[in-house]
């Protein structure tokens, strides 16, 4: 991948977009395509050039490889006109994606009937099902912001979600109904409150209308409320709180375009088709799911859900789908426990997708071995926006960014914004169509300024001498020993190389001497049957890295605290056991 320096003439660019030089000049005077004038002639960033004609693509509604709509319902009802064999399985359901329409319009209506309207938030806490996205296209239908959560959302987690982001409905299940009960005054925003699997009365919530969320779904009772329009690409269609692994979550808002953007990649990429299959175990909430959800809908594919890696193994031999959506942790539980259905997979799956997390290249070397012709995709991503994908770099880790999605620009730069040269290492900065609008509760002045400046991720990377970048890590997860800057990842390479280790994870633990700042201390699962020793592990790491990156200490686990979707909380681990 080329860093954005290329400059094009005004006749090039007016030949690539197919217009006159007098349109293309009015086009630069609007501000509608940047350019840059030298003397008497235009110059415009060939990186702009592919971010204005993504975005009329996107407009105008149509793209190289079909049409596609505006915001996110259009994309639910072009899939029900279709006709297409397309649908959403979930256990014994299966829902063709003219029923999901239906049914979000009916509980479109009923949120209607219960006030809320454009801008309000919807907070959705629901196990994976057919019901969750129907309540996400109801929300959407409603011209209102829906808020996906975990079903398994810690107590604290939930009530600052609730303070934060005031919502004026919620959409939940028995379970976590329960909990409701326990925080009425977190609850002081809440208008209406939809129960899915509802068998009992919540106490203490007289002032708040309590529905079943079955019964809502079953009968259409507010036909006559009009569902509203009017909804514009950049209108906020989601919050979508981060892990929280390093503080408190954040509020990340996307709108229709930066979700349809991302789920628009991920469909293209693949080259998804109406004949493709998804098992997806992953909780729907989190991003990396609901991009490949959405994406599945626009190419009127089929998506399996699974309510976790075991079922989700079931369903290949029962479903034989095209694709597989896993995480790092699912995919070491796929290899050590389920080889063979892996084997008796690769004779129909066409690719599998890992990410949220990075893996290791022995582990994914396993899981080719045991897939050798199905396609690993290894996406590169957060939760503020979908970026591409990731191969082998040239110090053998998949850490080399490429295939970045169109109309996003990524650049490394300096502390003072400023490009690095070959050979340097900077900060990841992403700016164009894709990315998030901002933090929810941010000044408007900041969605302004990451619209024109762009969003900093806090990844660290290098720019190699062709231009390719590559992935370092974590700037915030960078360790401080001695004076030194230690990289935790490649501490974890070291240890991860042993044959007798599953997984690691190191994490700075306060020098009890008050020398140094920190100790490197890492935290290691080991196969079933391993008797490696401290002693065998920190000699193998010596061979393998410099003296000041081997760990400390060494402390044996059965298994790493993670998140819903196996990301390793380093927050967390000197308290594991």
């Amino acid at each position: 991948m080329s860093l954005p320096t290329k400059l094009l003439s005004a006749p090039e660019v007016a030949t690539l977009l197919g217009v006159e030089l007098d349109t293309l000049y009015r086009y630069a005077r609007k501000g509608q395509l940047r350019g840059v004038k030298i003397g008497k002639l235009w110059r415009f960033y060939e990186i702009d050039v592919e971010h204005f004609v993504h975005a009329r693509l996107y407009v105008s509604g149509s793209s190289q490889n079909g049409t596609w709509a505006s915001t996110l319902p259009d994309v639910l009802h072009d899939a029900s006109r279709a006709g297409a064999p397309g649908a959403l399985i979930c256990g014994p359901v299966q829902s063709s994606y003219a029923e999901v329409d239906v049914l979000s319009d009916r509980l479109a209506r009923a949120l209607i009937a219960k006030g809320v309207g454009p801008g309000d938030r919807v907070l959705t806490v629901l196990p994976n099902s057919v019901e969750f996205v129907i309540a996400c296209f109801a929300a959407w239908k409603a011209r209102a912001v829906v808020v996906p959560e975990y079903s398994a959302i810690r107590a604290a987690n939930l009530a600052h979600i609730l303070g934060d982001c005031a919502p004026a409905a919620l959409i939940v299940d028995h379970n976590l109904a329960e909990q409701l009960e326990s925080m009425p005054e977190a609850l002081s925003s809440v208008e209406a409150i939809f129960i899915k699997d509802r068998t009992f009365s919540l106490s203490g919530l007289d002032r708040i209308e309590v529905e079943s969320l079955d019964a809502i779904l079953e009968r259409e009772a507010h036909a006559h409320v009009a569902l509203p329009d009017g909804a514009t690409p950049d209108e906020a269609a989601s919050i979508t709180y981060t892990s929280g692994s390093t503080g408190m979550p954040k509020g990340v808002i996307n709108t229709h375009e930066s979700w349809l953007a991302g789920a628009m990649f991920t469909r293209d990429y693949p080259r998804l088709t109406a004949s493709d299959r998804m098992v997806i175990s992953l909780p729907l909430h989190h991003g990396f799911a609901f991009r490949q959800m959405l994406a599945y809908i626009l190419a009127n594919g089929t998506f399996v859900i699974a309510s976790d890696i075991y079922q989700a193994l079931k369903l290949l031999r029962e479903q034989r789908p095209t694709a597989l959506l896993l995480v790092p942790a699912a995919c070491n539980i796929a290899i050590d426990h389920f080889a063979p259905v892996l084997k008796e997979a690769d004779s129909f799956l066409r690719y599998v997708e890992i990410g949220s997390a990075a893996i290791a290249p022995e582990r994914l070397q396993q899981l080719r071995d045991l897939l050798p012709t199905t396609d690993v995709h290894l996406p590169y991503g957060l939760t503020e926006a979908r970026v591409g994908f990731l191969t082998q770099g040239p110090d053998g880790l998949l850490n080399r960014i490429t295939t970045i999605s169109p109309g996003l620009e990524l650049s490394v730069v300096d502390a003072d914004g400023r490009p690095v040269t070959p050979g340097e290492i900077g900060e990841i900065k992403l700016r164009g169509r894709g990315l998030m609008k901002g933090y929810w509760g941010r000044p408007r002045s900041e969605y302004q300024a990451l619209r024109n400046d762009g969003f900093r991720t806090g990844d660290m990377a290098r720019v190699d001498t062709n231009g390719d970048v590559v992935l370092l890590g974590r700037i915030d997860a960078m360790l401080k020993v001695g004076g030194r800057k230690v990289n935790p990842s490649e501490v974890e390479m070291a240890l991860n190389r042993h044959s007798g280790v599953v997984e690691s994870a190191v994490a700075g633990v306060p020098d009890p001497n008050g020398i140094l700042e920190n100790e490197l201390h890492a935290f290691v699962v080991l196969h079933r049957g391993a008797t490696l020793t401290e002693t065998e592990l920190l000699a193998h790491c010596r061979q393998l890295i410099e003296p000041y990156k081997v760990p400390a200490r060494i402390h044996f686990r059965t298994s790493l605290p993670k998140s819903p979707v196996g990301k390793i909380l380093r927050h967390a681990l000197p308290n594991s056991t």
